[in-house]
């Protein structure tokens, strides 16, 4: 079969280009992303070591330069001080070509007059008077640019003899240019090499790509097929068909969906017989209760001579086991039977019939037939042995007779009904217990033993017989309604015309109701009014609603 709402096929991406696709970002991701910090970690670690090494070089170069400093001071003391000052400038040159980090050199009395200075043929600095006053007045330590970079200035005291008379001073400039080309070239080597293993790196993470590429689409495309054919047994269950399956060899989770998506389909197809099958049930169902309900007596109020009967039969279920009919005799008598098979469902509801046509059967035999205890043997020989033995029926029967003022009544296991007398006023005033005990009927192994009684009938009168499904109706407490509530939901009611007869049913049914606050019946809910009323008393009526 084929379902109206079945969706369409819809084309999109296939998975296996997706898996491939997210797969190869993920891995070019994962790869450029390593290339890029591994070039900023060599690049990170070259500049500290290159940051080491300029404080290293920086600190050899500073000692290199404090003991130059030193030893021009010790060589050109005894010049300075026997003032041979032509005798300076040569001590001077040697110094310059002995180290040739000096930028510059300058020598000067204790007044600060310059005595020598280095040659910018020699050092490549070019010093005028104002830059040699400069290095010549710059404290040790201080920064003096000279050349293209930056140079320290170290200096040193020029003194003589014992007491260490000061006879002039000596500045040397020395410059960091080579350490800082040193350094520079160090950290391009290392941008180099960074860059080098960043182009390996790139390269060997292509080819990881390639074949991290090449198995996304193999593993893609072995999983594509049977989720292809996953998603083509979607599209046929959505369509109705039921009956085709997906292999299911496969041993990963794509096997223990094809066996979930076989189960399910096969599952679906016997749920859709299971939900025909109570579709049926229910319809027939529906049917029986209708044809049950066709079997009781109207609701409609029925006057017989001088007998009113009212009635209330509704089953726990769709169909119920409790029943009641009435039979108009012969002399304005009237036969009342109510009858309780155990449970409800369709097996009560077939005893029930059963047990009302016997009744049916009897009453055409003859009226001499219809005493209570005659009615009740006829439903035990109709019912007994139909089905199991745990089909009971516990049943009523009573003949009313208004012109003799009595009734006459058997019992078969069923609740002992009462006799409501009615008081001056018009309302119900007190109740009469109808007791007469007897076995339930439909057992073959029990002794068909009922019990039957006589009572005294005065006008007005109301004889209300019941299931227990009345006084065991519970509440949500799990408390019985009980017969004490039953007998004061009469107690004081009108019950002097056919309107009173209908509404005192009506009340009756509202009480139970109310007491069980909504729970559901476990049982069916039945009972009867009979009122002895004569002609004389009111215009006699057929029916009220």
């Amino acid at each position: 079969m084929t379902s109206a709402l079945a969706p369409g096929r819809r084309r999109g991406i296939s998975l296996s280009v997706k898996l491939i696709l997210t797969t190869s970002v993920l891995v070019a991701g994962a790869v450029f992303a390593s290339g890029w910090f591994a070039t900023r970690a060599i690049e990170d670690l070259a500049r500290g070591d290159a940051e080491q090494r300029r404080e290293r070089g920086a600190a050899a170069i500073a000692r290199e330069a404090e003991l130059s400093s030193l030893n021009v001071a010790a060589t050109v003391t005894f010049p300075v001080a026997t003032n041979a000052l032509g005798d300076v400038q040569p001590l001077v040159d040697e110094a310059v070509h002995d180290h040739p980090r000096i930028q510059a050199l300058v020598v000067a009395d204790q007044t600060g007059q310059i005595i020598a200075a280095t040659d910018p043929a020699r050092t490549g600095t070019p010093l005028d008077d104002a830059l040699v006053a400069k290095v010549a007045a710059a404290a040790p330590g201080t920064v003096v640019r000279v050349g293209e970079g930056t140079e320290w200035t170290y200096g040193a005291a020029v003194r003589m003899g014992q007491s260490r008379t000061l006879v002039g001073q000596v500045r040397v400039v020395v410059s960091t240019a080579d350490l800082e080309q040193e350094l520079a070239a160090s950290i391009r080597a290392a941008g180099a090499r960074a860059r080098a293993e960043r182009d390996r790196l790139i390269v060997v993470a292509l080819v990881l790509l390639g074949a991290g590429v090449a198995l996304a689409a193999l593993q893609a495309l072995r999983m594509a097929r049977p989720l292809r054919l996953l998603a083509d047994q979607a599209q046929r269950i959505a369509g109705g068909d039921l009956d085709r399956r997906v292999p299911e060899d496969r041993r990963d989770e794509i096997g223990v969906l094809a066996r979930n998506f076989n189960f399910m389909a096969g599952r679906i197809g016997e749920l859709l017989v299971e939900k025909a099958a109570a579709a049926s049930l229910a319809h027939e169902m529906n049917l029986a209760r209708e044809v049950q309900q066709a079997m009781l007596p109207p609701p409609a109020l029925v006057v017989h001579g001088d007998t009113r009967v009212l009635g209330h039969c509704v089953p726990a279920s769709s169909c119920g086991g409790d029943w009641w009919t009435y039979r108009g005799l012969s002399g304005g008598r009237m036969l009342i039977v109510l009858g309780d098979a155990t449970g409800h469902g369709v097996h009560s509801a077939m005893i029930a019939a059963t047990a009302r046509g016997a009744v049916e059967a009897l009453a055409d035999t003859g009226e001499e037939l219809l005493t209570p205890a005659q009615v009740l043997r006829a439903i035990d020989s109709a019912i007994s042995g139909v089905g199991d033995h745990a089909l009971l029926m516990t049943a009523f029967c009573a003949v009313l007779d208004p012109a003799a003022g009595r009734i006459d009544f058997a019992n078969a296991g069923q609740n002992f009904p009462y006799l409501m007398h009615r008081d001056a006023a018009g309302g119900i005033a007190g109740a009469q217990i109808i007791a007469a005990s007897g076995n339930p009927l439909g057992d073959p192994a029990i002794a068909h033993q009922v019990g039957v009684g006589t009572a005294r009938l005065a006008v007005g009168d109301t004889l209300i017989a019941f299931s227990d499904g009345v006084v065991e109706r519970a509440n949500p407490d799990g408390k019985m309604f009980g017969d004490r509530r039953l007998r004061d939901a009469l107690q004081g009611r009108p019950a002097d015309s056919p309107a009173a007869l209908v509404a005192l049913r009506q009340h009756l049914v509202e009480t139970v109701d109310r007491f069980a606050a909504g729970t559901d019946a476990d049982d069916d809910v039945t009972f009867v009014l009979v009122q002895f009323a004569p002609a004389s008393e009111q215009e006699r009526v057929r029916t009220a609603s």
